[in-house]
């Protein structure tokens, strides 16, 4: 039986009529929104060049094809990766860095800068390959005292290391480590003195030349106890008074 629509509320009718409407305009919204996105994800993707005046992030990791992290910045220096492990770090408080990464993830070196308007400093190193070791350091320090400066160089290591076991604070491990970490070479200004030491391979330093504040210039050669076997000096200069 056809069913009359006079027989029908219009009330029904406005109500499905309603719905009918509300259906397609929410079918065009649909199909807006995708060809926008599509748009969009054309337009990034035909304009390599897109760059940005300002960016303000906690922290910016930079990596490869392969998703391995190769520069990481952060206002708070970043963990030290070695052998899939995160190795903590002692660093002053407040230091903000930047550390760079090997192709498998390792880092390599970095750079770290902290102060206060009481003290702080500026450091930068690069590691040896295969081993959490630092092989060369610069460094600059300030506080009440003044100023000062310096470069070292390590020893390199005798073997390797196992960076699950120094996390887990294996005693053996931990000073197997320690004892790799030996400084051989230390170049340094502060308070008005100039210094440069070399050490043997058990870090005693057997070799000092230094410059004092009166710009008076030495060289002393210790033996493994450290105890002065020679030492050669200028003759202090003084003014003739006429």
């Amino acid at each position: 039986m056809a069913v009359q629509l006079e027989n029908i509320p219009m009330s029904s009718i406005s109500i499905e009529r309603r719905l009918h409407l509300l259906s397609l305009i929410i079918c065009i919204m649909a199909i807006f929104m995708v060809a926008l996105l599509f748009l969009v994800l054309r337009g990034c993707a035909g304009k390599a060049d897109t760059h940005f005046t300002e960016l303000t992030v906690g922290q910016l990791n930079i990596a490869g094809p392969d998703s391995v992290k190769r520069i990481i910045i952060s206002h708070k220096m970043p963990m030290a990766p070695f052998q899939g492990e995160m190795l903590e770090r002692s660093v002053p408080p407040g230091l903000a860095g930047m550390i760079f990464c090997a192709p498998d993830g390792d880092e390599v070196g970095g750079i770290g800068v902290s102060g206060t308007a009481k003290g702080g400093a500026a450091l930068m190193a690069l590691d040896y390959r295969n081993v959490p070791l630092e092989a060369i350091g610069f460094s600059t320090y300030y506080d009440e005292n003044g100023q000062s400066a310096g470069f070292v160089i390590m020893d390199p290591p005798r073997g390797t290391v196992d960076v699950k076991k120094l996390n887990a604070d294996d005693p053996e491990e931990v000073e197997r480590f320690q004892a790799m970490m030996v400084q051989r070479v230390d170049l340094s200004v502060s308070n008005e003195k100039a210094g440069l030491t070399i050490s043997d391979r058990q870090g005693n330093v057997r070799i000092l030349i230094g410059m004092d504040e009166n710009d008076e210039p030495s060289i002393q050669l210790l033996d493994k106890e450290g105890r002065v076997t020679q030492v050669m000096a200028s003759e202090p200069s003084h003014k003739t008074k006429r």
